[in-house]
């Protein structure tokens, strides 16, 4: 795991071309601050936590030409705004929005104000269906999807303060996860045709998708399955093994989880229900007093 702190666009260079790959940096800011928190899962395949001032950051040709790389850079926005350049195209970031990269042609990453972002960096090759050249993909806004969901609530589950054990089990199945929902989230830009999930890489993509679609009481773990491409037996087989219960029981305690948030927030039973998902108030009042022990309606009292 490396930490580094810039003040200048040259030490932001500096620590750019060492966490990513060789670049320029360039910014009109007076006083310039950057962070930069990278974890390497395998030797390979690396999840870098980004915030700066306004820059701009360049790999140009000449670049290129001394230093050549095969790497593919995958940034999801979270603060500001941004441009990523590549192949005469551009892609707008905004929060939440991402956009591929390749370190073998030239770009240019473009921040006009204070920004932060998320970067997963792999080898070239773990993406093999996209060509040759990736000219078509790079600098393309991907669209958003449960895979693209997936991927960004994995990259952010990966602290860098607590970042799992260099050489772990745990790493290598994290950096299969990252690659393969990758390739799944490139899959729009490509064809129409659904990529599979698998394993662990299908039971980060389940959770997600619950999560994104709690509020929706049709939710079902046949409509899950659907969005998914699997079979029922399948989502009750993945909950099985990876996350050790079945899918009605996490969408439930998901549910009460965030009404019990809601709640504290101020909200009313009648508002918490409906932002949780349950279909009537009193559904969620007994599945709510079976969970805590005592009614929504008497959660402010107890807190007090």
């Amino acid at each position: 795991m490396a930490h580094v702190r810039a003040q200048s666009a040259t030490e932001w260079a500096e620590a750019c071309s060492n966490a990513f790959v060789p670049l320029r940096v360039r910014t009109a800011a007076t006083r310039f601050a950057a962070t930069l928190d990278r974890v390497e899962l395998t030797s390979s395949v690396s999840i870098t936590r980004v915030a700066s001032d306004g820059s701009e950051v360049v790999r140009s040709a000449t670049t290129i030409a001394h230093h050549p790389r095969d790497d593919l850079l995958l940034s999801i926005h979270r603060i500001g705004s941004g441009r990523v350049l590549q192949h005469d195209r551009e892609a707008i970031l905004s929060r939440g929005r991402a956009s591929l990269y390749d370190a073998s042609a030239p770009y240019t990453l473009s921040f006009p104000g204070r920004m932060s972002e998320i970067v997963l960096q792999v080898p070239r090759g773990t993406v093999p269906t996209t060509g040759h050249s990736f000219a078509d993909i790079t600098a393309s806004a991907l669209p958003p999807s449960t895979s693209l969901l997936a991927l960004q609530n994995l990259l952010l589950s990966v602290d860098p303060q607590v970042p799992p054990r260099t050489g772990s089990m745990e790493n290598e199945m994290l950096a299969d996860a990252a690659t393969t929902l990758l390739r799944a989230a490139l899959l729009p830009l490509e064809s129409r045709t659904p990529l599979r999930l698998e394993g662990h890489a299908l039971a980060v993509a389940m959770r997600s998708y619950i999560d994104d679609n709690l509020t929706d009481p049709t939710l079902t773990v046949e409509n899950l399955g659907r969005a998914l491409h699997v079979s029922v037996r399948q989502v009750y087989k993945v909950f099985a093994e990876h996350l050790n219960e079945s899918p009605g029981t996490y969408i439930r305690r998901t549910r009460l989880r965030r009404a019990h948030n809601e709640l504290s927030a101020g909200l009313s039973v009648l508002q918490s229900a409906i932002t949780s998902g349950f279909a009537d108030p009193d559904t969620f009042t007994r599945a709510f007093k079976r969970h805590y022990g005592f009614p929504p309606s008497a959660l402010k009292r107890i807190q007090q």
